[in-house]
């Protein structure tokens, strides 16, 4: 004769890594999207800055989702309907510059990249820890 033996908290567990599974990348997402939002944040408010002559650069400024996450782009259609070509170039160009806007400058969303990604992991590490605890409880 075979005994099954089964435990409700086994059959929670299992649920839960089941839960897991599907989440994670979604939490994960979320993640980096909240954190690609702040460095958008801080290209428009935070020196350097994005550079301002008309306005068209900083309005095409937006996250976009990515196959590994969410990233900041720069350039394409701006809010006055004119082209913006040229935002990898102002981002780029090291070249010393009289900028018309005080606090703008060259690498706008890198300098800011490099700055939140030393806190980027312990963030997103944090947020998947609290969700683990939403499922499993914390110990």
């Amino acid at each position: 004769m075979i005994k099954r033996i089964w435990s409700d908290d086994l059959g929670k567990a299992i649920r839960g890594l089941d839960v897991l599974v599907t989440n994670i990348p979604i939490r994960a997402k979320t993640s980096t999207k909240k954190i690609a939002q702040e460095i958008l944040w801080m290209s428009q408010n935070v020196s350097p800055m994005v550079p301002v002559k008309t306005g068209d650069l900083k309005s095409t400024g937006r996250v976009e989702p990515t196959s590994l996450g969410h990233a900041v782009k720069y350039g394409g259609t701006a809010k006055s309907g004119s082209f913006v070509h040229y935002a990898e170039h102002v981002h780029d160009d090291l070249r010393p510059k009289n900028w018309t806007t005080p606090g703008t400058g060259a690498k706008y969303v890198e300098s800011h990249f490099h700055r939140k990604s030393r806190e980027a992991a312990s963030e997103i590490g944090n947020d998947m820890q609290r969700f683990i605890w939403s499922i499993f409880g914390r110990k």
